[in-house]
C-alpha cells in the first residue's frame, strides 16, 4: 500500500467537501507520499489538529481561514511527529477502561442508560461517522 492509497482509503465515502478538498491537495504532493504511511497519523486526528489551530482564529463562532492555510496545517501535521505537535496518543489502560465502564461514572439503572448519556453517545457516533473541518460552532 502506498501513502496515497492509505489516504484514499481513509477519505473513502466521506461527504465533507472541505476534507475531500484537503485530501485532494495532499494527494497532489508527491514529495509527501512516504509521510502518509505513518501509523501514528490519521485523517480524523488531522482534522482535530486543524480545528485546534483554527480555534485560535475564531471570532463570534466563525473561522476566517483560507484554503492555503488549511493545506499548510495539513502538511505540517503529516510532516512533524505527534510529540513535536503536542498531540497525545490516547492509550487506555485496564484501570482506565474499568473506571469508564463502572456504574459509579454513568447514570445506569437496571441496564438502562439515562437520556442525557444516550444523547451524548449519539452525538459521539455522529462525530465519528462524519468528520467536519469547519462545521458550525466549535466546542
Amino acid at each position: 500500500m502506498t501513502g496515497f492509497d492509505r489516504l484514499k482509503e481513509q477519505v473513502k465515502d466521506q461527504e465533507d467537501k472541505a476534507l475531500v478538498q484537503t485530501v485532494e491537495y495532499l494527494l497532489s504532493r508527491d514529495d509527501m507520499e512516504q509521510r502518509y504511511l505513518s501509523e501514528e497519523k490519521t485523517l480524523a486526528q488531522m482534522c482535530e489538529f486543524i480545528k485546534d489551530k483554527a480555534s485560535k482564529y475564531m471570532k463570534n463562532g466563525w473561522n476566517y481561514i483560507t484554503n492555503e492555510v488549511v493545506y499548510a496545517w495539513a502538511i505540517m501535521y503529516f510532516s512533524l511527529p505527534n510529540s513535536f505537535l503536542k498531540i497525545e496518543k490516547k492509550n487506555t489502560t485496564k484501570s482506565d477502561r474499568k473506571a469508564k465502564t463502572s456504574p459509579k461514572n454513568k447514570n445506569i439503572k437496571n441496564n438502562v442508560v439515562s437520556l442525557e448519556d444516550a444523547k451524548k453517545n449519539i452525538e459521539t457516533k455522529k462525530e465519528i461517522a462524519q468528520i467536519s473541518l469547519f462545521g458550525g460552532v466549535m466546542k
